[in-house]
């Protein structure tokens, strides 16, 4: 297992621009594939008054963990594609939010481009040396449990119908309330769902720090009811904090953290404990108004999460 170490060059290799009519966080969700079935609401957009919104969000994450203790052990060597597609409605002062998931698992392609940029840049390979280059596994074993052997393909994730309101509205800072519900749409099978309705309830904030910068963020609790093939955590918390800066009134650029509490019970292993995610990206506005945003996600606490992902979303709205 490797230790924490610095922040990695590829960080410092990719930073992509946003509008800056756009302000809240990217929207970026832990991939990790075992505990997908968990509820951690993405970040949410408003839509225009009256006016509706039209959401693509594509992640795609790569990740080799190789696990065990007395109790557990745990092989994870899979990439992952996930596309969520959301619409976003204003009524009456309420943002009013449904999305689908979609996630394809398989051995994937990043393998060898990993190797190859921690070969050049001397970072630690960690368990990728211990497995062959686009292998797919996705396996785990606990005293007391089934074994969980998940196969690649593609499966709908649990269906997300979610509200806000706006709580605080001042000349510089914007605080929100949100409540979102999860509807047992996904396959427990597939580890992409738990077969149960769960809840989540947090708040969001955006404030203008100075004419270029901005800084939002939200914190939360989800709540889940069922676990699935897995025992998934009860309470979970969460949270976000990113920091804009504006280049132009096309261009942003995004620095971001998200974190949140374990995702499952009674485990011992880091993969399977508490996480916090850095993203470095941002948002372009097309001459259309539609957004497109992108980033790299990389897992700072180190064999927490998915070794990398990639986000890239297309965002669209339509005034009244």
């Amino acid at each position: 297992m490797p230790t924490p170490t610095p922040l990695r060059p590829a960080f410092l290799c990719v930073l992509l621009w946003a509008t800056a009519a756009a302000a809240e966080p990217l929207a970026v969700r832990d991939p990790n594939p075992l505990t997908r079935a968990a509820y951690l609401p993405l970040p949410a957009t408003a839509a225009p008054a009256g006016g509706w919104q039209l959401d693509a969000q594509l992640t795609w994450s790569n990740t080799v963990n190789l696990g065990a203790n007395a109790r557990e052990q745990l092989l994870v060597d899979a990439e992952s594609t996930e596309l969520t597609l959301a619409v976003t409605r204003e009524v009456g002062g309420w943002q009013l939010r449904a999305s689908v998931p979609v996630v394809h698992r398989s051995a994937g392609a990043l393998d060898g481009f990993i190797d190859g940029w921690h070969r050049a840049f001397g970072l630690p390979q960690g368990d990728r040396p211990n497995r062959p280059r686009n292998a797919y596994a996705l396996r785990y074993q606990r005293a007391g449990l089934a074994p969980v052997d998940v196969p690649g393909g593609s499966s709908l994730g649990d269906v997300a119908l979610e509200a806000g309101h706006v709580l605080v509205a001042g000349p510089r800072a914007t605080l929100s309330g949100w409540v979102g519900l999860e509807a047992p749409t996904g396959s427990r099978t597939a580890l992409t769902g738990n077969g149960t309705w769960d809840a989540a309830s947090w708040l969001a904030l955006e404030a203008q720090l100075a004419p270029r910068w901005t800084v939002s963020g939200r914190a939360g609790w989800s709540h889940g009811s069922g676990d699935g093939l897995l025992p998934l955590a009860r309470a979970v918390g969460f949270g976000t904090a990113a920091l804009s800066w504006r280049a132009t009134q096309s261009l942003e650029a995004v620095v971001q953290l998200d974190a949140h509490t374990p995702l499952m019970r009674g485990s011992d292993l880091p993969f399977l404990s508490e996480a916090v995610e850095l993203t470095l990206g941002g948002r372009y506005r097309l001459r259309s108004g539609a957004v497109i945003e992108a980033g790299v996600v990389e897992d700072i606490q180190v064999n927490h999460s998915p070794d990398v992902a990639f986000v890239l979303g297309f965002k669209w709205a339509q005034a009244r």
